[in-house]
């Protein structure tokens, strides 16, 4: 094979590889940053699950200081009973300890119903604490991954970049200079295989058969017709049949 052609046939996947590199490195914070955000998620769910329950408690502590009030209200109404001159006076005294057991029984059904509501309060609470610790647990180790590609990730790019280099003093500068010029106008896809069908691995457009037999040899610079893609033969693979 031509040496330029090899050398951009390395270029091209060098080029391919860092590209890829970059997208990875470029996505990594966003990445870190949707954990955090699930992790938060969970934060939020169990400091809402315990204001949920610390206001429950706080409503059912209120009325059994209402329900205190009222009794000692209903203690002094009978002490006044023995005191009274008129039925009249009697009869208000009996119908304000009604109403005043009335609203005992009434706030006591609430807080047997806040009772009942602080309980399924403690369970989901207790589900949202194991859930946080295992999202916060997965969290952390996903981030130190996350983390570890990048860095990873860097030091590829790094090498590669290097590698690059090395690779483009190869080539003779009008031929970079095809090569850049192509991957421009190609979102960075400037070398092309050709297969055994004879037509173009970019833009799928059959070769003439002059430029297909010339691409055979891969001994020369030939660049597509139809997508200015530079060109390079690759026999498809052998067959199991074939092989045996």
């Amino acid at each position: 094979m031509n040496e330029s052609l090899k050398l951009l046939i390395e270029l091209q996947q060098l080029d391919t590889t860092i590209a890829g590199l970059e997208a990875e490195i470029r996505a990594l914070p966003g990445k870190i940053s949707g954990i955090e955000s699930q992790l938060t998620d969970h934060i939020r769910q169990v400091e809402a699950d315990r204001k949920a329950l610390a206001e429950n408690q706080l409503v059912r502590r209120k009325r059994e200081t209402d329900i205190a009030a009222l009794r000692d209200k209903i203690s002094r109404f009978r002490d006044q009973t023995f005191e009274v001159k008129t039925n009249e006076q009697y009869r208000a005294l009996l119908h304000e300890i009604e109403y005043h057991e009335a609203q005992i029984g009434k706030m006591e059904d609430e807080i047997l119903a806040g009772m009942m509501e602080a309980e399924a309060l403690e369970k989901r609470l207790q589900a949202a604490v194991q859930a946080l610790e295992a999202e916060r647990s997965r969290a952390q180790q996903e981030i130190a991954e996350a983390r570890q590609k990048k860095q990873e990730d860097e030091e590829k790019l790094e090498a590669d970049g290097r590698q690059r280099a090395v690779t483009q003093s190869q080539l003779p500068p009008e031929t970079y200079q095809i090569y850049e010029r192509v991957a421009r106008f190609r979102k960075g896809w400037a070398v092309a295989p050709v297969r055994d069908e004879g037509t173009c691995g970019g833009c799928h457009v059959r070769l003439r058969p002059q430029a297909y037999s010339e691409v055979r040899t891969n001994q020369q610079v030939i660049t597509c017709e139809s997508c200015g893609r530079i060109l390079y033969y690759l026999p498809e693979p052998a067959t199991q049949q074939e092989v045996s």
